[in-house]
């Protein structure tokens, strides 16, 4: 896997940050689909609206919020970069006076097989949580990185059966819940095997078959990755 894939979301901001101008245009290129969808659900079916002025605002729009993003201000990427775009064109449409702009959300020409069409034919999709996800999975791959796994090595490692799944959150939610038990986990950056074996009638081996899905369980259960944990309680179980 290439590092930038394996870089959390953070990291990779940072670097731009810090003056990497070719992660920087490859970030931008990879995002245009998200930028163009911000665009057209405030501007909606223009013609050309990838060589339109909103669209390149928005662009805009999204390089200043590399620039300006602060990750201490809890608030995350790609919700900070939709207002800043949103703000951007709102002010664009105002010094044009085109206040009484409307926002359709009809379908694309069927034969207009472009970009364009690409993005935004299934006006359902939501590519504000695509992203969000995009970017949650990343800074969970960064908290596992610590923990010597990566996120091939989870999936491969998950339990097939749901009802192992389940034990296997429910020893996560112990560890989580636990002060002590949670800092042993910290410290050692594996399972508290001794200690959690006073909590759960399950034996040592059972628990490493199923270290690696628990490790991340924990890790998801103490962070602030909101949609990984509503996907995880609406797949898995409360």
């Amino acid at each position: 896997m290439r590092k930038q894939e394996t870089d959390s979301f953070l990291d990779i901001i940072q670097r731009i940050k810090d003056g990497d101008v070719l992660l920087r245009n490859k970030f931008i290129d990879d995002y245009k689909p998200f930028i163009l969808k911000c665009v057209y659900k405030l501007v909606g079916n223009k013609d050309n609206l990838t060589q339109s002025d909103e669209y390149s605002i928005a662009l805009m729009a999204f390089n200043e919020a590399l620039d300006a993003y602060d990750s201490d201000k809890n608030i995350k990427f790609i919700s900070f970069s939709k207002e800043i775009i949103r703000r951007r064109i709102i002010d664009y449409i105002r010094s044009t006076k085109k206040n009484n702009i409307t926002i359709p959300f009809s379908y694309f020409s069927e034969n207009d097989n472009n970009f364009e069409e690409e993005y935004l034919y299934d006006v359902s999709s939501d590519y504000c949580s695509y992203y969000d996800t995009k970017e949650e999975i990343k800074n969970l791959e960064h908290e596992m990185n610590k923990y010597k796994m990566t996120i091939e090595e989870l999936i491969n490692s998950s339990p097939k059966h749901r009802d192992t799944r389940v034990l296997c959150l429910n020893i996560a939610k112990i560890i989580a819940e636990d002060e002590a038990l949670f800092r042993k986990f910290e410290e050692k950056k594996t399972l508290p095997y001794n200690e959690l074996q006073k909590h759960v009638n399950l034996c040592r081996r059972t628990l490493e078959k199923n270290r690696k899905f628990i490790i991340a369980m924990v890790l998801v259960l103490k962070s602030d990755l909101d949609v990984l944990k509503k996907y995880i309680f609406d797949t898995i179980g409360r």
